[in-house]
């Protein structure tokens, strides 16, 4: 058997399941402060947060998964995620977690194809599960999906 890369991440808590995505991503994880709200938003778009004098798009993940407004609280915590598109003018964009995230290491074999059921909302978001000894770790976010959610919303 070949040894597989060890692949370092970060899960995510949400509300109704927890995401995934690599450490190589995430530019910072955050206190909910300086979130400034915007006028007939989506419920996923909960505002822009003030991050290093910079306005970042916050995304609500369990919003678009079940269409339910989120809340900001003080437990809560925010991933600013670098942007993966090369657009200097979209450089960072952040997701709401219920608490603070955990590092985990993935690999190949813990990777399967995403169930109906973890893409629920009109939103996909989710490119594939993490199964961990037959049980769903957590999804792993498609980064792009969130990316062209927020530029097609005209954030």
């Amino acid at each position: 058997m070949a040894d597989q890369k060890v692949i370092k991440s970060l899960l995510l808590p949400m509300k109704t399941s927890s995401v995934i995505v690599p450490n190589t991503a995430i530019a910072e994880i955050v206190s909910v402060e300086h979130v400034l709200p915007v006028n007939d938003a989506p419920t996923w778009m909960l505002g822009y947060l003030s991050w290093r004098r910079r306005s970042v798009p916050l995304l609500s993940f369990d919003a678009v998964q079940q269409g339910e407004p989120d809340f900001l609280s003080s437990r809560s915590k925010i991933a600013v995620l670098y942007s993966i598109s090369q657009d200097s003018t979209f450089p960072y964009m952040a997701i709401l977690m219920q608490r603070a995230p955990k590092v985990i290491s993935i690999t190949e074999d813990n990777i399967k194809q995403a169930g109906a059921d973890h893409n629920s909302g009109n939103i996909k978001l989710v490119l594939q599960n993490v199964v961990v000894n037959d049980e769903i770790v957590g999804d792993i976010l498609d980064l792009k999906a969130v990316e062209a959610t927020f530029k097609q919303a005209g954030y």
